[in-house]
């Protein structure tokens, strides 16, 4: 079964912004700088997915009826890393070429509410349609 470290982070936008424009920031100020440090450090895999209201509006009031219970996320974006060991991380966070990519963090993120996750993925339904790692299919 195949399996890579998966590295996530939630943020919030600082209520100054609007979500177009810190994502703006985040795609054509942060990432030129970031994406050759994620790249010197064996990151296999970036992915940023975009959560703006209108969508999470409408998520909440179409679930509502069908999962009462649950909430739905609200941060601005949900970042993932793909990596090939945990280690990867600290190379990354140690690199003084990333201190320069997060510099202006602060003016954009609100840090106080953002979440960390790491873990393992395991791929099981692929984009062509292949089912892998499930037994007996």
């Amino acid at each position: 079964m195949a399996t890579h470290v998966k590295f996530t982070v939630t943020h919030y936008r600082r209520p100054e912004h609007t979500h177009e424009a810190f994502m703006k920031w985040i795609v054509e100020e942060h990432l030129p700088l970031a994406i050759p440090v994620l790249k010197r450090h064996g990151v296999l895999n970036y992915s940023l997915f975009t959560t703006p209201a209108d969508l999470n509006a409408a998520l909440r009031a179409n679930m509502g009826g069908h999962r009462s219970g649950w909430d739905v996320a609200d941060f601005d974006c949900f970042i993932e890393y793909t990596l090939e060991d945990v280690k990867n991380i600290a190379e990354i966070l140690s690199d003084p070429d990333w201190a320069k990519s997060v510099e202006h963090q602060d003016d954009w993120v609100d840090t106080s509410r953002a979440l960390m996750s790491v873990g393992y993925i395991t791929p099981y339904l692929l984009e062509s349609g292949e089912v892998v790692n499930v037994p007996n299919m």
